[in-house]
């Protein structure tokens, strides 16, 4: 008995010295990025650290999710931030002004950190005596969360729901490959020429600049005129001194190479699990599908898919009423169902997708999306083909690389037709070469040493039990962008090399001066 309880209270200790304090920081978010950071939260707890987690979208179910029952996890909640959150949908015209979501920026980032620095979570977290090992951050606009670090004087690791915008990568000092990984503004693949990878170096460099330039100096000045911090530096120099680890979500078996340094994790599916049996009704209308299959249709959460274009709606519907398929279609707005004329009687309109468990079904053929990357993930990993119609931000490029490994037919919504959609499904379901390359790219996303969920805990508790890991930042980070890139060095001996070429041709000219002097005197002479 005695050992026993000496047992107990060994490993008790044991397990209090190994568990640490860590600060999740996610206000500004979609759905998406949460359902990518959930896991990781999940993992922290379940490993017994003491989670603080700031989540700026509460899911519908999320107060009776089991991983919210535990001690060892504190959720803050601002239904501020959530109004805010959520209310970052956009709409399908989007995909005509890319740019504008690039240029709206400033205004969108002025109007984030109002909200945030008004926040009673923030402020006490700001006021707040508590001790943390570590802050984690979400990546995607969430620049406004950084005084914390300072307050706290933290290591801190960004966690990014997709592929690396280029100021992550300039932030933590990894190499911004120009020449072969495009940018998510260029909608390239990673076999460029000249002028593609002209247009993505200019591209790359300027939204750093823009990024350093326009939108950091407003989080800057919110920061001094809201908090009144004494000596709190600017953003960007709290990125420099405190970033310690980017954690991303993509896949090398999935996503174009990109050459990082060891402080570059990828975690791509890291959400992904096998599926789970249907609820009932679901179940029975997708087996009443026979041998014909199923066909799931999604455009994701970021874009309201029942704000589809009238047109594009009945062109989507008139294609499946001519299919033996039976089709699900996430449509969010569940009294527009009823006044929809002509819904297929092999359709089914649902306010909610369990997307995952649906592409993981025996009946499932294809999967018709918008190529955000968790769809596309969720697609390989249970094996069904695509039809991508991408909209913005890394989308395009996410449905190149897909078209690329054979899996995937990529539409153009400007030049949609019915005919160019019918054909494309026939496609997929009569061709088994997009199955069998699908296989291939599902077999090389799941070869890996480890879980992503294991090497992302890993990487965390690595970088606490080595106080940021410092000797795995590239000193790099301290150079200018022209002296990452040699531009200097290069500089350097395009000079040396013309002084050479001058000093050259003064000899030349001077001995050939003497030559010709010469050979004037010998005619001269004679």
């Amino acid at each position: 008995m005695v050992l026993k309880v000496f047992l107990f209270l060994f490993l008790s200790t044991e397990l209090s010295v190994s568990a640490h304090r860590i600060l999740i920081l996610s206000p500004i978010a979609t759905y998406s990025h949460t359902n990518f950071l959930k896991p990781m939260v999940e993992g922290l707890v379940e490993r017994g650290h003491f989670v603080t987690y700031w989540n700026g979208l509460i899911t519908k179910n999320q107060a009776t999710e089991s991983f919210n029952q535990t001690t060892n996890l504190r959720l803050l909640y601002s239904p501020e931030v959530h109004t805010i959150s959520s209310a970052t949908l956009v709409d399908f015209s989007v995909r005509k002004k890319p740019n504008n979501v690039i240029f709206g920026l400033p205004k969108r980032m002025k109007r984030y950190c109002k909200t945030i620095y008004r926040d009673p979570v923030f402020h006490q977290l700001m006021d707040s005596q508590e001790k943390y090992d570590l802050i984690i951050l979400e990546a995607a606009i969430n620049e406004c969360c950084l005084p914390l670090v300072y307050k706290f004087d933290l290591p801190f690791i960004y966690i990014m729901g997709s592929m690396p915008l280029p100021w992550h990568l300039d932030a933590i000092g990894s190499p911004l490959a120009f020449d072969h990984y495009p940018q998510v503004s260029t909608a390239y693949a990673d076999e460029m020429n000249f002028w593609q990878r002209t247009y993505n170096l200019v591209s790359g460099l300027g939204a750093i600049y823009y990024w350093r330039w326009i939108v950091m100096p407003v989080v800057d000045r919110l920061a001094a005129e809201m908090l009144h911090i004494e000596n709190l530096p600017t953003i960007e120099a709290i990125e420099r001194n405190y970033l310690n680890l980017l954690i991303l979500n993509t896949n090398m078996g999935l996503n174009y190479q990109l050459a990082t340094t060891p402080v570059v994790i990828q975690a791509g599916g890291i959400n992904l699990r096998p599926p789970k049996q249907l609820p009932d009704d679901l179940e029975t209308f997708v087996n009443s599908s026979g041998e014909a299959g199923c066909i799931t249709v999604s455009f994701g959460t970021f874009i309201k898919n029942s704000a589809l274009p009238d047109d594009a709606r009945r062109l989507f519907m008139s294609t499946f009423a001519r299919l033996s398929q039976c089709i699900l279609w996430k449509w969010e707005d569940e009294k527009m169902m009823e006044h929809i004329e002509s819904i297929p009687p092999n359709v089914k309109l649902m306010s909610w997708l369990p997307q995952a468990d649906l592409l993981g079904h025996p009946k499932m053929r294809l999967f018709i999306t918008h190529g955000g990357v968790n769809s596309i993930q969720e697609a390989v990993y249970h094996n069904v083909p695509l039809i991508v119609l991408p909209v913005l931000v890394d989308q395009p490029i996410n449905a190149i690389k897909a078209v690329d490994d054979g899996y995937a037919i990529r539409l153009d919504w400007d030049n949609l037709t019915e005919e160019i959609l019918f054909n494309a499904i026939e496609q997929i379901l009569i061709n088994a070469s997009y199955a069998e390359k699908m296989e291939k790219v599902s077999e090389l996303m799941r070869d890996q040493m480890e879980t992503p969920l294991d090497r992302v805990i890993y990487w965390i508790e690595y970088v606490i039990r080595h106080r940021g890991a410092p000797h795995l930042r590239t000193s790099s980070r301290k150079l200018s962008l022209y002296q990452r890139f040699l531009l200097d060095v290069m500089l350097f001996f395009v000079l040396i090399g013309a002084l050479a070429f001058y000093v050259l041709g003064r000899v030349f000219r001077h001995f050939n001066s003497k030559v010709q002097v010469q050979n004037f005197d010998l005619k001269k002479n004679n």
